[in-house]
Formats: C-alpha cells, structure tokens, sequence
C-alpha cells in the first residue's frame, strides 16, 4: 500500500517526464477475420410502453410541472415485450418483471426483451412469455425531447443543436440537466417506492383471478437482483402474519443477471446512522442524486448520442470532440477513461479530440471491457483497428489509492497515434471490429500485424456493437438513467435492520426468499463475459458461440411456471 507521501513522489517525478511522454507508434493490430454466419431469430415481438398510475410520494415537496419532461410522475412506466398477434394479447406462460441496476433504464433489457419473446415463439410447444422492462420513477424527469426528435428524424445534430446551442424542438426549449438543488423531492425515491411500483404494475396489469405465483418472475441486472430479491421478502401490509401479500407469494421465481438473487446478508447500518443520512439527503446537506465517477446526467445522455451515431452513421469519422460543447466535467471523464498512463492524464496530450475514431470506435472505445477500465460498464464487443493499439496502464495500480473502486487495474488498451506531436490530429482513422471478426475456433487469437502482442481472443468477445448501440437511445425510453438516487442505496443498506419496518421499509420475509426457485447467472461463471455481456450476449450466431443467458432464462421460467395467463 503506497503512502500519501509516496503518491505525491510519484506525480512529482511524472511533471518531470511530461515532456517527453507522447511519440506515437507501437503495434498495429491484424486484419479481422471474416464474420460468422447469421441465424438471425425472427422477430415475432411487440413493444409497447405501459403506463400504471400510482402517485409518487410528496413527503419533501412536489415535482415542478416545469421539471416533468418525460411522462407525468404519477405514473410507473415499463416497456412491455409481448409476442405478436393480430387483435388482442395471447395467453402466456411465463411473465419477467425486470429490474434495471445502478443508473440503469428500461432498455437494459432491450435486446433481452426482444430476443426472449420471438426465441419463445420460434420454439412450437415450449410456450409464450412476456418480459416488462422497469424504468424507475426518476426517469420521468429525463427531457428526451431532443433525442426522441434526432431519433425520428435520423439526424443527430438535433440533439447537439437542442441540449448545447438553446434550439426550440416541438415547442421546448431545453432548461439543462437537474442539479442537487432541483430535487428535493428525489429524497423520497428510495427502495420503498420501487417496491411498491414492482408490486403495483402486477397486480394491475394481470387480472383479478390470476395467480402471480404461478407465472410471474422478478428479476435484475446487477443491482437490480438485490432489488428483486428486497421484493420477493417485502411484507406490503406490514403485518408478517399475514403473508399473502408478501413477495415471495406475489412470484413464482427470481432471477439474477450479473446481480444475486437469494436471501440478503442480513448485515445492516445502525438506525442512529439511517435517520441521520435520510435527514441530510432530505435538507440538501447530502446529496440526493447518485453519480459514479463523475457520470453525470450530462455523461448519461451522450451516451445516448454515442449509440445514435453509432447505429446510424457507424462509419463516419465521429465529430463529438469537434461539434459538441459538452461541459468540464464530461472532458475530465473523457480525460480519466483516455489516458494511457499518469503522465498522459496529467497532460492531456495527445487528448481524446486528437484522435480520429469512426463512430462506431468511439462507442468502442468507451464501452469495451479492452478498453474502459470501469468494471460495470464493461461489455465484450471486439476491438479497434487502423493504427497502433498499445497497452494502457492508467489509472492502474492508482485506481485503488484515488479512491475508484471497481476499476480493471490489466489487460487494457489504447490507440496511440494521433499524428506526430507537432501535427496533432491527423493520424489514421480508428474503426471497430466486431466480436465476431475478432478471430473463431480455428484463428482464436487477436494481435498484431506482427503476431506477437495479444489483444483479445475469439472466447472473450460475445456482443454485436450494434445492439449495445440501439438498446441507448432506441425508443421512447433509453438505457442509462439520468438521475439514480441516493436515498435507494441507503435505504438498501438499514432494509435488514429491527428497525426497519418503522420507517417503511417492510423487508420482513428475508427467510423464505430462497424458498423461491432461483436463477443466477454471474459472468464470472462465462468463460469471457463482463458485466454488460449477460444482457447482450448475441443469440444469432450460436455456429459462433451461443449466449449463455437466453436459452437458462427459458428453461428456468418455463420449468417453474405453472399456469398461464392473458394480459390485456
């Protein structure tokens, strides 16, 4: 363990090495493989966004109709997978309620969604399902204005033009991105609303004489699994002598993807310490808004433009650094995600602006598990080529001492030619290869032109770029959530406590959670997967690799589910 004194040596002798840091160059990596055949799953699906009214809770005051930008507060929404009729819904077997995690929307489970609903159709005798995507009720705050208006249109620069340069689409102006200030009433938004709106949308999407025992399932992505298990020990009355109304009686099973389901630790903060926290969030004294690393509500809709380019206009040299104005604190995430080492980030130079990406590499470049060091953004989408690829040592061993927790500390990378130091800027396009041009069973590995450093290989890659794309922007809805409160992951925290219940949170069954079937599926337990990859995992190229996800995801539903229903 470094000292503070040894930290400060070592930024002391890195100002002495700036100068000489940046010559570009270093190993080029290898022509891509030709891609897998494709067995592309028939679409037998239909989308649809689902409103359920339930007023959120004013306990710290109301939402200014200023700040509504989405739909009304007073409403959960989800997006609805149902298999394709002609007229009214079909009975189905099986229904996933699902979850996002941190900073996450409904379209986490965009491709998931899709996917699972037509492979089950596809599959005669093995029965239907359904899958409901949640967006939590802070996701009605996202002005998606412009985003939803480039979406129409196909054309990006409206959101460039709508959230930087004041323009006016379908009569709204953009008010900017809600800051602590904005939003005392998010200090309500915790883990006890989420319960309530998971329990709601089931008992008024299905009919009076269903029994959700017998075909609904919850589950989550990464801290949406612990959110499902809280549901399936929640006790809604309160009273846990009466346990008809308790979670684990509203399912028939869990799912966890990325995030376990089961009994919780048990482990908790002490009381003294919940009220004094829920106290500052709600007086401003603490933060009521969630961010990671300095992912802002900022950060969280450029990505939405990264995937829109992306999707759209994927071999078009991007011009993000260039065209948009975004803000210090989103160059200073660039700069923290782009540096090859410390004396890189100190100075910025080459910077993330002089490199020339397509945008499809850009996306690449801030989502693949080879190169963003951030564990719970990482997804296994391929590689770069077009110029030196070298490894990247930042933040590395610092990441611990600075603080940043859940950072890959090896095996990353980073293009390094961005032109010669004197002529920044015009060195060679950078473009993607795909996970499945990346090498196959009989070419596994991917390196350089000389054959000797090792980026990736074939076992290690599973995603298509193109569907992480789409699942950011595509739609009504998006992937990230602009505004993750605080108060969810402390409530999170004192849930197992006594005391508990004497301040809503009614977690009073963690006994009989495993009572429930259960899945998990963990990507530490895939050969090659990341975080990301269980929800992306292609499934239509299985002459490729198949996805480890689906097909368990199937099974498991459709073997613990014991009725059907028909959902209007």
């Amino acid at each position: 363990m470094k000292t503070s004194l040894q930290i400060v040596w070592i930024l002391v002798v890195s100002m002495f090495l700036l100068p000489a840091c940046y010559q570009p160059g270093g190993p080029v990596p290898e022509a891509p493989v030709d891609p897998a055949d494709l067995e592309p799953i028939s679409q037998a699906v239909i989308v649809e966004e689902e409103l359920v009214y339930s007023p959120y809770p004013r306990d710290n005051g109301e939402i200014p109709a200023g700040l509504i930008c989405g739909w009304d507060c007073d409403y959960i929404r989800f997006t609805r997978y149902r298999p394709e009729t002609v007229g009214a819904p079909k009975a189905v077997e099986a229904i996933l309620v699902l979850i996002p995690g941190f900073m996450g929307g409904a379209n986490s489970f965009d491709y998931i969604g899709r996917q699972l609903v037509s492979m089950a159709e596809a599959d005669a005798g093995v029965g239907s399902l359904e899958v409901w995507a949640l967006d939590r009720r802070t996701n009605c705050l996202e002005d998606l204005t412009g985003m939803n208006a480039a979406e129409a249109a196909g054309d990006p620069s409206i959101v460039v033009d709508y959230y930087y340069r004041g323009a006016e689409v379908n009569g709204k102006v953009f008010q900017g991105f809600l800051g602590e200030p904005d939003v005392p009433f998010l200090s309500e938004f915790g883990l006890k609303l989420l319960m309530d709106d998971v329990r709601t949308i089931i008992a008024e999407m299905l009919p009076g004489t269903a029994d959700p025992k017998e075909t609904v399932f919850v589950g989550g992505h990464s801290a949406g699994g612990g959110y499902a298990s809280h549901f399936a020990g929640w006790d809604f009355d309160g009273n846990e002598t009466t346990e008809a109304d308790a979670g684990f009686n509203l399912c028939a099973g869990l799912i966890g993807l990325d995030g376990r389901v089961g009994a919780r630790t048990g482990t908790y903060i002490e009381e003294s310490e919940y009220t004094q926290r829920v106290a500052e969030i709600r007086s401003g004294a603490a933060s009521r808004l969630s961010l990671l690393l300095g992912v802002t509500p900022e950060a969280l809709a450029l990505f939405e433009l990264l995937g829109m380019n992306a999707h759209l206009f994927p071999d078009d040299e991007s011009v993000l650094a260039r065209d948009v104005p975004y803000s210090d604190s989103v160059a200073s995430l660039m700069r923290l995600l782009h540096s090859r080492d410390l004396p890189h980030f100190l100075t910025d130079t080459p910077s993330f602006a002089d490199f020339r990406y397509t945008n499809e590499a850009v996306l690449g470049a801030f989502f693949d598990d080879n190169f963003n060091p951030v564990g719970i953004l990482q997804t296994s989408m391929g590689f770069l080529q077009g110029g030196a690829v070298v490894e990247k040592e930042f933040p590395g061993e610092l990441a611990d001492l600075l603080g940043l927790f859940g950072i890959d500390t090896d095996g990353l990378f980073i293009p390094w030619d961005a032109g010669p130091p004197t002529d920044l800027g015009t060195g060679p396009l950078y473009s993607w290869v795909n996970f499945d041009e990346v090498g196959n069973a009989s070419d596994p590995n991917y390196l350089d032109t000389a054959g000797i450093q090792l980026y990736t290989t074939w076992r290690e890659e599973m995603v298509d770029i193109q569907d992480v794309a789409v699942s950011l922007y595509w739609g009504d809805t998006n992937f990230p959530e602009w505004y993750y409160t605080t108060r969810i992951g402390l409530d999170s925290q004192a849930a197992s406590g006594p005391y508990a219940s004497g301040y809503g949170l009614n977690f009073l069954h963690n006994d009989r959670i495993e009572d429930l079937p259960l899945l998990n599926i963990n990507a530490s337990d895939i050969e090659g997967y990341n975080h990301q990859d269980v929800l992306f995992a292609a499934a239509d190229r299985p002459g490729h690799r198949e996805s480890e996800v689906l097909g368990p995801m199937m099974d498991f539903v459709f073997a613990n589910s014991t009725g059907s229903v028909t959902v209007p």
